[in-house]
């Protein structure tokens, strides 16, 4: 619903632009605005969509979580601004004449206390929403030790006032205390099917182990049978060993069917994986289908400057959690330089496991040329389209290569590699501890978001254009 309030903001904001600004054309000088046909316009709506998405995102602007109104403003504001250049460096790079930039100028400025004043409608009708009586959800629980203290605390602390805690029950209620964390021991489990029967009651939070309460079973069924809802809070002991379920590397989950606690240190945002994939799946093929004219003369020249090797490199690497898969570059090396590179292993200038050396010799002329220009990684967007790779993430190792890694570094593998990523953009040639590399690769993994792949693969662009490429 806050994505749909976002896109009736956009839409409505351009249109009242368009629709708008002609009244005011006498105060603006001859010939200044000449607004043409709605169609001109409308289709940058398909760049603007998008490109305000991830502003949102990376502004946070794109939660229901409550903001003081004054972050709302400056945010919203910041959100324009960035808007407005980025639009404007798009309409001047493409030079496109019949795009009124007094519209895009109004568009951002009425975005402003439109946007505004829809996220405060949106949040109003979501509070009314929430606060009647019917979306007010009404809890007993089960249970007066520690697993119910903490989920009461948390009911508390989620949504305040959109769910009521009733009340507590105990098999041993003549030994439980009078009261939890405020909440009132109404009496022994016994009496749990006539109370639910007689009182309006929504969920029933068995917040201890069910075989510890007698004829769990009848109880849960008359839960049922009366429509309620059954919650069993299972013990996955993370909190003992130091882990709440609120920290980000801890979610629940279902695996094979059943309920799990997940670890992870890596972020694992399905709806980002997902567009994430759906991104280098278009922009990977899209790129093959513009560049098939240069992969082709590319091809051509590798042969004939060198003509008794291959035309691609088999480059034999390692994907996610160490699987093996086979990518493909433009050959830049003499034919046997892996029987070669013994001679040189002394002069290698990266401290670490990988191997990188400014004048190597087995590198070709045209090698050479083909590196500074990374036009050797053009046949890895094949990789990306199959799903091997991904447009960002830290690059694939050798097998010899990841056997050497310290133990820290392993982590580096816990993602899909990627063409380009941090150490890309970062001054690659002026790295050389592969300490600092895998740091910038781990911070990669940590800080993993669309805003940020976004901002890798633009970085990206002026590297390669100004032949910075790996050596």
């Amino acid at each position: 619903m806050l994505l749909l309030s976002h896109a009736f903001s956009i839409s409505s904001s351009f249109f009242l632009s368009y629709r708008l600004l002609p009244n005011y054309r006498h105060y603006l000088r001859a010939g200044a605005f000449a607004p043409g046909p709605f169609a001109a316009h409308a289709w940058l709506l398909l760049l603007i969509f998008p490109l305000w998405y991830l502003l949102l995102e990376a502004l946070g602007l794109n939660s229901a979580t409550r903001l003081s109104w004054r972050a709302v403003i400056a945010r919203t504001v910041r959100l324009q601004l960035f808007g407005l250049g980025a639009l404007s460096a798009l309409i001047f790079a493409f030079k496109l004449q019949t795009v009124s930039r007094l519209i895009i100028f109004g568009f951002c400025v009425l975005l402003v206390p439109i946007s505004i004043a829809t996220r405060w409608l949106f949040l109003s009708v979501l509070e009314a929403h929430r606060s009647h009586i019917y979306n007010i959800a009404r809890i007993l629980v089960i249970g007066t030790r520690e697993r119910a203290r903490e989920f009461i605390r948390q009911a508390r602390q989620a949504e305040e006032g959109h769910y009521e805690v009733l009340g507590c029950f105990e098999p041993e209620a003549a030994q439980a205390p009078r009261e939890v964390e405020g909440v009132r021991v109404v009496g022994s489990t016994k009496i749990l099917r006539c109370y639910l029967f007689a009182h309006p009651v929504d969920i029933v939070v068995f917040a201890m182990p069910p075989e510890r309460v007698p004829e769990a079973k009848d109880l849960m069924d008359a839960a049922l049978e009366l429509g309620l809802r059954v919650v069993v809070l299972p013990d996955f002991y993370v909190q003992r060993l130091g882990y709440t379920v609120d920290q980000q590397q801890v979610r629940i989950d279902s695996f094979f069917g059943r309920p799990v606690a997940a670890l992870s240190s890596v972020p694992r945002h399905s709806s980002y994986l997902f567009v994430k994939r759906v991104m280098d799946i278009a922009i990977s093929a899209l790129l093959l289908l513009l560049l098939a004219p240069l992969l082709a003369l590319l091809a051509i020249l590798v042969k004939l400057t060198s003509p008794h090797g291959p035309v691609f490199y088999r480059w034999k690497v390692l994907g996610v959690n160490k699987k093996p898969f086979v990518s493909y570059k433009f050959r830049t090396m003499v034919p046997n330089a892996e029987e070669l590179k013994p001679q040189i292993l002394g002069r290698n200038e990266m401290v670490g496991p990988a191997f990188k050396m400014r004048d190597d010799p087995r590198i070709t002329p045209l090698g050479r040329f083909l590196r500074k220009y990374s036009l050797d990684e053009l046949p890895q967007f094949y990789s990306v389209l199959k799903g091997d790779m991904s447009l960002v993430g830290p690059r694939p190792p050798f097998q010899e290569e990841a056997d050497r890694y310290e133990f820290w570094q392993r982590r580096k593998l816990s993602i899909k590699p990627g063409i380009t990523c941090l150490w890309q953009v970062n001054g690659r040639n002026h790295i050389h501890n592969f300490d600092q590399w895998a740091q910038l690769d781990l911070e990669y993994i940590q800080k993993a978001s669309l805003w940020l792949d976004l901002k890798i693969l633009l970085k990206t662009v002026p590297v390669v254009l100004r032949g910075r490429g790996a050596y």
